[in-house]
């Protein structure tokens, strides 16, 4: 016989913890498990509660750290990190010296928790331990929605839990508990004699205001709930635990009453209950409806995909004769190329041998022409000695043939204008020559000077 307990967990990981019972399993367990012929290298190996494990979005290696990051990431703040579920199943269902039914039982914990908060983190670790031995789960779920970041905030869900847990229970041959059934109006004595006779009851007058309004698709969540039933008269006043309304009745008289007094289905968690399913239901439908969207956005990507392959092949194909008549041409061109490669490479041939016969003939002549060059400056030196010689020459005659005109006795007295013409001449030539003498000492001086000098800036020799 399966049965559920529910809770709120004011810290995720410490459930964790106790949940997974790190090195906690007690030896009386263990020799309980060799007692029932568990194998004893299986058993030796056993030191944690936790004897299975499993889960939904989680990475049990990482299972608090990730938990914590999805609160942090969706600002989960609240008093209530995670919810427990504890699934309990009796030995008529599971045999707990079985370890294949540790694993059965686990995966059912881990579909019981899908189904009652789908799109969250859930791990789930199965126990063995305790009176009778009866395996369990201990089912840990994270607040927030890794969809939409709301929490699960189905407090004092016992009710469709239970039934969830019987849904499944049922599915899978198990047994299921037999829960009492709950009133969902309550009517006292005076109210149903009342009514017998077709008299008016405020309470049912209530109930009918607060129908209607839950009726209204427009109530998503409490808050429109009380300012819908605000709009029709009814003040509803928040309890924590449950509510209650106060309104004018058709006799205008105030009416005060709790919701347990109407009956279950007007108490604050039946409310919340039902304001929740709806509140999932069309999250499911809209996310259905965005996965249809996302289907057919991919089936247009597709087509458009398509589309453009096969506008590339047409594309492609009314290419191919250019591309045809464009490899012909390279094909030409590749050959004029070669045809032309192979001219440049005779042309070079060509140029090169004759660079070789013309180096070859102006070679003589270059040899020639250096000879030539060589001989001007002897051929030069040998005019300047001729023309130095025949200006001595000259000059040296002249010379004597004034002295000796200046140094004749037999020169007439008619001519002393000659004779004056001659002396001058004369005294040039000498000045001429004195002023050579003289340079030719200055150079000689100069010469001497500027070889002093320059033993001077040399220094001294070392004489071997």
């Amino acid at each position: 016989m399966a049965t559920v307990k529910l809770s709120r967990a004011v810290s995720a990981g410490a459930a964790i913890n106790y949940a997974e019972g790190k090195n906690r399993l007690k030896e009386t367990d263990r020799a309980w498990l060799r007692e029932q012929g568990v194998d004893d290298e299986l058993v030796a190996k056993l030191r944690d509660r936790a004897v299975a494990r499993g889960g939904e979005n989680v990475d049990l290696n990482h299972v608090r750290s990730q938990m914590r990051s999805t609160r942090e990431l969706f600002g989960n703040r609240g008093k209530t990190q995670a919810f427990r579920v504890i699934q309990s199943f009796g030995p008529e269902d599971f045999n707990a010296a079985d370890p294949a039914a540790w694993q059965q039982v686990n995966a059912l914990g881990v579909e019981l928790g899908r189904r009652i908060a789908p799109n969250h983190e859930i791990a789930v670790y199965t126990h063995l331990d305790g009176d009778g031995h009866k395996l369990h789960n201990h089912i840990i779920i994270n607040a927030p929605n890794l969809i939409t970041g709301r929490k699960y905030h189905h407090q004092n869900d016992f009710a469709r839990v239970a039934a969830i847990n019987d849904t499944l229970v049922r599915e899978h041959g198990l047994s299921v508990i037999q829960h009492h059934s709950q009133q969902q109006e309550r009517h006292t004595l005076a109210e149903r004699k009342i009514s017998a006779k077709g008299a008016y009851v405020w309470k049912d007058d209530l109930r009918s205001r607060i129908d209607s309004v839950m009726q209204d698709s427009r109530t998503i969540d409490f808050k429109a709930f009380s300012a819908y039933l605000f709009e029709k008269g009814v003040t509803v006043h928040d309890r924590g635990q449950n509510v209650s309304y106060t309104f004018l009745d058709a006799q205008n008289k105030q009416r005060r009453v709790r919701g347990p007094k109407l009956g279950t289905s007007y108490e604050k968690e039946a409310i919340t209950h039902e304001l929740a399913n709806r509140t999932q239901a069309r999250e499911a439908q809209r996310l259905s409806e965005q996965e249809q969207q996302r289907v057919i956005n991919a089936h247009r990507a597709t087509e458009q995909r398509k589309y453009q392959t096969q506008s590339r092949e047409r594309t492609a194909q009314q290419r191919e004769p250019n591309h045809a008549s464009a490899t012909q041409n390279f094909e030409r061109l590749a050959n004029t190329s070669g045809h032309m490669e192979q001219k440049a490479r005779s042309m070079g041939t060509h140029y090169r041998q004759l660079r070789q016969r013309i180096k070859t003939a102006i070679k003589p002549l270059a040899a020639e022409l250096q000879r030539f060059s060589e001989a001007i400056p002897r051929f030069a030196q040998t005019i300047s000695a001729y023309l130095q010689n025949q200006v001595r020459s000259n000059y040296v005659a002249l010379k004597q043939k004034l002295e000796a005109e200046l140094t004749s006795a037999s020169k007439p007295p008619e001519t002393p204008a000659h004779s004056e013409t001659y002396q001058q001449l004369l005294g040039k030539i000498k000045e001429n020559e004195a002023i050579g003498e003289q340079k030719q000492r200055t150079q000689a001086q100069q010469r001497a000077k500027s070889r002093q000098q320059q033993r001077h800036n040399e220094g001294p020799t070392l004489e071997r």
